[in-house]
């Protein structure tokens, strides 16, 4: 009976402790609550707004990416279509410098020397139709190499707005 006794005492005793924790702590008053709801307000708002400009940068990188692809893929074009041009060029050298070699008595019996002159001059022209088309390739292909590096620090930015939104988030 006694240690009946003295285990209802310990019950009463730790109902008291509890009892005494819960009024220690003061009720919540309806300004605090009200504080509380603005607060979780405009944490909603913030979260909001940068959920939204998070997606209007992504939708940016997304574009950005298009971009560099499309430049990229362009240059490619422009670099094959230069490697040809500078072939075609090169071989129009070469050709001019076998007709330039033949001299009059090494013609070919169906060449006399005007058509061997005269051909030399239409080859000479292609030449130089050749080498301005090289170079406005060269040219193409410089100002594709320039844009493709904007749009790669353009990305760079974008992706830096991303990270710093992504911080604003944590």
């Amino acid at each position: 009976m006694r240690t009946k006794a003295i285990a209802l005492g310990g019950a009463v005793a730790l109902s008291a402790v509890a009892l005494s924790g819960q009024s220690a702590r003061p009720s919540a008053t309806l300004d605090d609550v009200v504080n509380e709801i603005r607060a979780l307000r405009a944490e909603l708002q913030h979260t909001s707004g940068v959920n939204a400009r998070m997606q209007v940068v992504t939708a940016r990188l997304a574009a950005q990416e298009q971009r560099i692809a499309m430049l990229t893929s362009e240059r490619a074009n422009v670099t094959n279509r230069l490697l040809e041009a500078t072939r075609e060029r090169t071989d129009m050298e070469a050709q001019i410098k076998r007709f330039e070699y033949i001299e009059s008595k090494h013609l070919p019996e169906e060449l006399t020397r005007d058509e061997r002159d005269a051909l030399l001059d239409t080859y000479k022209v292609a030449l130089a139709h050749f080498g301005d088309i090289e170079q406005q390739l060269r040219t193409r292909d410089d100002q594709l190499s320039a844009e493709i590096a904007t749009e790669r620090n353009r990305w760079l930015e974008f992706n830096g707005h991303l990270d710093a939104l992504e911080r604003a988030l944590k």
